[in-house]
């Protein structure tokens, strides 16, 4: 098997699919054990009301993945199945699946996309099927191309009467006012303590519509308080999976509101939920917590289990990765509304994206799909528009340089789109050298420094654009850090590179801002997000182990053992306090290789499925929380607890995934090492040797 996997992964041009098997959402969907009983339940109702009905039951499974349907399909009685999978590594793996468990004969399998099947005797399917089986939909449902998939089906593949499983889709879309939100879109003003203006914001950057990438997030994990309902879920479309008439590209729905409460419409939440059979008996929801159907019975079940540990409100629902909610901005126009008060959501979509907007009345001429006319959106990810908008991190960086900043310096700043380094040169300092070496990430700084009157800036192309004279005058060198390429918080450890590149130009007494960073370990027990690399060995009764040794035998050529992830959206328990693992010194011994070594030290070790990593900036040696910037716990973890972590909002963390293991030691031996020629960090911990 092992020779056969190692094949498929080669044989498509030279393109390695190890990383996209490895991170493929095909075990996270099997884990989803909401969604597996009720597809399994709507095919064994389905089969069945055909076969009452005197009708054969000929099934097709459109992108079978692991066979799972399929299999779930021969079960309930079906009389044929066929099952397409195009990703050739996953088609292999589900032959052997289908195999291993006595259904080889039962299923016809065939390698390639639905559009590519042929039908008629001899041919991949023999007749058309009457019962499609499928999930081809993703957070915004439709992001993935399921209208032109099912209108080829449709057309092609299948009869006249076919009943589709799931039956039908409905998408909600719940308008609130969530500054939050509208901190990852837009950005603010940004003022010193004492409240007085240092940099305002462009009008074309204010009026900006943002990204039309999909901005799905876990909103069951927003914090409690962070926004404000101001309308009731709103059911705003409707596809009717066995019907090619209504599966159009392009709609527009608009539906009459009344304001819950008082507020600005600021953005749009949306997910969908699905209807699984045509008599409406299964439905599976993806709605958050406060809308989901079985919210309060499944927290009454947690409870009736037995179970001590609390969980947090969103966690009593069925967790799942591949198919979350998402937020959609409003356009910027500030329309308050008042508790009652008449308005008119807009919602549309084309053939792969939604989008929102309000209005005190029904439109004529259709919003458009935003689009990122400013350049900020496109430089710069949603979660570092958070960043540059976090006031507590902003008066932190910007007290300490009321303290070390004078008239006399020149500052040179080594991190790229740094509304705080343009910021310096409104605090009277002489001058301020931008490295800027993006061109639209530039442009959007430009804009600042032309809207603001900057005169003292100079924006520096590339590290080779300072100039020897000009370097001997810099007084300090300061970086966020922040570098759009960066995945892990401490990949902006290439700012230390930055640095060392620069130094024999740069005075031997310049001030470097900031003067180290310190990573540090918490080990925790996830609540679910430890699914997403946990073995699947038996699922609703099928054997899918062989699909464990295709992930992990791609895994260990293409998984970092650390990966990155915002865990804000994914709660976990300490285990323990926090560790400290290695510290990087940028103003003396940068150049040197580093090794740490250590034991974490955990309670319950049988409850151990992860370790979370982060990184702490220190503006300078004295370590002080005042003068320290982190992307950790927002509130220091000192032990272990039965509450779980607060984390930022808008940092990712590194997070090192174990399996559970009832046997594990309390010790956890581990090693860090830094290269300075690559700025890179490697990880290793132990718990495969205990």
């Amino acid at each position: 098997m092992e020779d056969t996997f190692q094949d498929s992964a080669s044989e498509d041009g030279g393109f390695d699919l190890r990383q996209e098997i490895a991170r493929s959402a095909f075990a996270d969907m099997c884990h989803d054990w909401e969604r597996n009983q009720k597809y399994d339940r709507a095919l064994q109702l389905t089969i069945a009301r055909l076969h009452a009905a005197g009708q054969q039951a000929h099934v097709l499974d459109i992108g079978t993945g692991s066979g799972l349907l399929s299999m779930m399909a021969v079960r309930a009685g079906a009389d044929s199945v066929v099952a397409c999978e195009a990703f050739r590594p996953m088609a292999d793996c589900a032959e052997r699946i289908i195999a291993a468990n006595g259904m080889q004969d039962r299923i016809r399998l065939v390698k390639k996309r639905s559009t590519k099947v042929t039908v008629g005797p001899g041919q991949d399917m023999e007749r058309r099927a009457n019962v499609l089986v499928t999930e081809l939909f993703d957070t915004e449902l439709i992001g993935e191309g399921a209208l032109g998939t099912y209108r080829h089906a449709l057309q092609h593949l299948l009869t006249e009467d076919v009943l589709t499983i799931p039956h039908q889709a409905t998408v909600y879309a719940q308008v609130v006012e969530c500054p939050l939100a509208l901190s990852w879109q837009q950005l603010k003003t940004l003022s010193n303590a004492d409240g007085d203006i240092l940099l305002r914001v462009p009008p074309e950057v204010a009026t900006c519509r943002g990204s039309s990438a999909v901005f799905d997030i876990q909103l069951s994990q927003l914090p409690a308080g962070s926004f404000n309902v101001l309308t009731d879920p709103v059911p705003v479309f409707k596809f009717a999976w066995s019907k090619h008439q209504e599966l159009i590209n392009d709609r527009c729905e608009q539906r009459v509101c009344h304001a819950r409460t008082a507020g600005f419409p600021q953005a749009v939440f949306m997910w969908w939920d699905l209807t699984m059979d045509r008599e409406g008996d299964v439905l599976l929801s993806c709605a958050p917590y406060w809308a989901h159907p079985e919210h309060e019975a499944l927290k009454k079940k947690h409870s009736d289990n037995g179970s001590k540990r609390r969980l947090p409100e969103g966690n009593y629902i069925p967790w799942r990765d591949h198919w979350m909610q998402a937020v959609y901005f409003l356009p910027p126009l500030k329309i308050p509304l008042q508790r009652g008060q008449q308005f008119v959501l807009q919602s549309y979509h084309d053939e792969f994206s939604l989008w929102f907007g309000v209005g005190k009345q029904s439109v004529k001429e259709p919003l458009t799909a935003p689009h990122c006319t400013c350049g900020w959106h496109i430089a710069q990810s949603r979660s570092r528009i958070g960043q540059l908008n976090d006031s507590l991190r902003n008066k932190r960086y910007l007290n300490y340089f009321e303290r070390v900043f004078s008239s006399d310096s020149v500052v040179l700043v080594l991190s790229e789109g740094s509304l705080l380094g343009l910021a310096a040169a409104r605090m009277g300092v002489k001058q301020v050298l931008l490295y800027e070496p993006n061109a639209i990430s530039r442009r959007c700084m430009e804009a600042f420094v032309e809207h603001n009157s900057v005169a003292n800036v100079r924006f520096l192309p590339s590290a080779d654009a300072l100039e020897p004279e000009q370097a001997a005058t810099i007084t300090h060198v300061f970086a966020e850090p922040h570098f759009p390429s960066a995945i892990l918080p401490w990949d902006n450890l290439h700012y230390g590179d930055l640095l060392k590149n620069l130094r024999p130009l740069l005075p031997a007494s310049v001030t470097v801002i900031p003067a180290s960073g310190t990573l540090y370990a918490l080990p925790v027990e996830f609540v679910d997000l430890y699914k997403i690399n946990a073995p699947l060995g038996s699922c609703e009764g099928f054997d899918l182990t062989l699909m464990d040794q295709l992930i992990d035998q791609h895994s260990t050529f293409a998984d970092s053992p650390v990966e990155a992830q915002p865990l804000w959206e994914y709660p976990s328990f300490p285990l323990a306090g926090t560790t400290r693992l290695i510290e990087i010194n940028f103003v003396k011994d940068f150049e040197q290789s580093k090794l740490e070594r250590g034991e974490l030290f955990v309670s319950e070790p049988e409850r151990l499925n992860g370790i979370a990593i982060w990184i702490d900036w220190h503006l300078d040696g004295s370590h002080s929380p005042k003068t320290t910037i982190s992307s950790g716990p927002l509130v220091p973890v000192e032990e272990s607890s039965d509450e779980t972590t607060r984390w930022n909002t808008n940092w990712r963390q590194g997070v090192h995934l174990l399996r559970t293991n009832p046997n594990r030691k309390g010790t956890i031996p581990w090693s860090v090492k830094f290269n300075p020629v690559l700025s890179n960090v490697y990880f290793r911990f132990d718990e495969e040797e205990q």
